[in-house]
C-alpha cells in the first residue's frame, strides 16, 4: 500500500465518528480472529490429506488457499496495528 492511500484511509478513519472507529476496530478484530481460525483448520486439513498423498492436487490446492490465507492475515494485522497505534 503506497504511502498517499494510507494517508487517505487514516484521514478517512479519523474523519469518523468515535462510534464508527470503535465498530470498525471490532469487525478487523473479528476478521484477524476468523482468519486465523480457518488458518488452523486448513492446517489440520493439510497434514491430514497430505499423510494421504504427498503429491496430490487436493494437497496443493490446500497449501495454496493456506498461502493466500496467510497473506490476508497479515495485511489485516498489519491494518489493525496501524488503527491501534493512532
Amino acid at each position: 500500500m503506497g504511502i498517499r492511500k494510507l494517508l487517505n484511509s487514516l484521514d478517512e478513519f479519523f474523519d469518523q465518528s468515535k462510534k464508527k472507529q470503535k465498530k470498525k476496530r471490532e469487525k478487523l478484530s473479528k476478521l484477524v480472529l476468523s482468519l486465523e481460525n480457518k488458518k488452523a483448520e486448513l492446517k489440520k486439513n493439510i497434514k491430514k490429506e497430505s499423510k494421504k498423498r504427498k503429491s496430490s492436487k487436493e494437497t496443493y490446492n490446500l497449501c495454496k488457499e493456506f498461502k493466500a490465507l496467510s497473506k490476508m492475515l497479515k495485511k489485516a494485522r498489519k491494518q489493525e496495528n496501524i488503527l491501534d497505534d493512532k
